[in-house]
């Protein structure tokens, strides 16, 4: 398997779980402000700042617009300039499908191809007008259907290995952003002591995961600590953090080349160390030295095992004894 297709493989699948769980959060999004009386500046800015594009959006436009609901839902689905807008991260998955195409199913790419056609038609804007959650709702069942059909058509093979390890790091990270959209919103948690709004906000959390009904099947009592606990430790839970940091240990596991080879174990020891750190924190351990300081760390430590499976898969350093080799051709193509 080259690098080219495996590195496509790895982020076919980020993008496509980008565009579902930025698709479920806008929608939540917007009704819990019709249920919610909350200030304008908790409202829509959390969403930006999550994504890691307060910084751009500011330098496009005024800061006051951070907190309008239109511009803000405008920049996060339909801003080509964005690069992490639901119109921008479906059009890199359909790219990255188009270039392996040869890889993926038939299924798999009428699925992507036909979604993006679907968004850049004038039935797609009129419906974003006129039902915003119907909207939302499509790509958000377009991008789960995509799954499925990869999970039921492809090859369970190295490339569609590469995919779910791209899925679970995906999964692991976007569940830690999302549980730090409640802390830009409210401010900190407190075990002891929560507000109604604080309630309704991890209510919301729970929606913007896909998880009030797995949590509710826990018969957990409902409180910041046991949706948190829920969200980071659960190891079922299909979109916690804990359980796509093992899937991803596994499915890296399965992509490493074999026992003689060196490929990949930079990256091994790297997952396994953060599991373990992971492993041996607790919800009590993480309220107490800061949920938003938890969040921020194991996203970067997410990042961090991304790039070196980019560094150790897709642009792997020349073998030393290759070097002079090249060197010397070079020199000969000089004179």
């Amino acid at each position: 398997m080259i690098s080219r297709v495996a590195e496509s493989c790895f982020w076919l699948n980020r993008y496509v779980e980008r565009v579902e769980v930025q698709s479920r959060i806008l929608s939540v999004n917007l009704a819990f402000q019709l249920d919610i009386g909350i200030p304008n500046t908790d409202r829509w800015r959390p969403l930006v700042i999550v994504t890691g594009q307060q910084e751009d959006f500011l330098e496009r436009t005024d800061a006051s617009k951070l907190d309008d609901a239109e511009t803000v839902q405008e920049y996060l689905t339909w801003a080509d300039e964005n690069p992490a807008s639901l119109r921008s991260s479906l059009r890199h998955a359909r790219e990255n499908a188009r270039t392996i195409r040869e890889t993926i199913s038939l299924e798999m790419w009428e699925v992507l191809n036909d979604l993006w056609v679907w968004l850049g038609q004038p039935a797609a804007r009129r419906l974003y007008r006129s039902d915003r959650h119907a909207f939302y709702l499509k790509l958000r069942n377009q991008c789960l259907l995509f799954h499925g059909v990869a999970q039921a058509t492809m090859l369970h093979e190295d490339p569609f290995e590469f995919m779910r390890l791209g899925t679970a790091l995906e999964r692991a990270s976007q569940a830690l952003r999302v549980l730090d959209v409640k802390y830009h919103s409210v401010g900190p948690t407190h075990s002891s002591r929560e507000s109604p709004l604080e309630a309704a906000q991890w209510i919301a959390t729970l929606r913007f995961c896909s998880g009030v009904e797995p949590f509710v099947k826990r018969g957990t009592l409902l409180s910041g600590r046991s949706v948190a606990d829920f969200l980071l430790f659960d190891r079922t839970f299909p979109r916690s953090v804990l359980h796509n940091l093992l899937r991803a240990q596994n499915f890296l596991g399965l992509v490493r080349p074999g026992r003689d080879s060196t490929v990949g174990a930079k990256t091994e020891v790297l997952l396994r160390n953060a599991l373990e750190e992971f492993e041996a924190l607790d919800i009590d351990a993480v309220i107490a030295s800061g949920l938003h300081e938890t969040l921020t760390h194991f996203v970067e430590t997410t990042a961090d095992v991304c790039e070196s499976v980019r560094v150790e898969f897709f642009d792997p350093v020349m073998p030393a004894a290759t070097r002079p080799l090249q060197t010397q051709s070079q020199s000969q193509t000089g004179r």
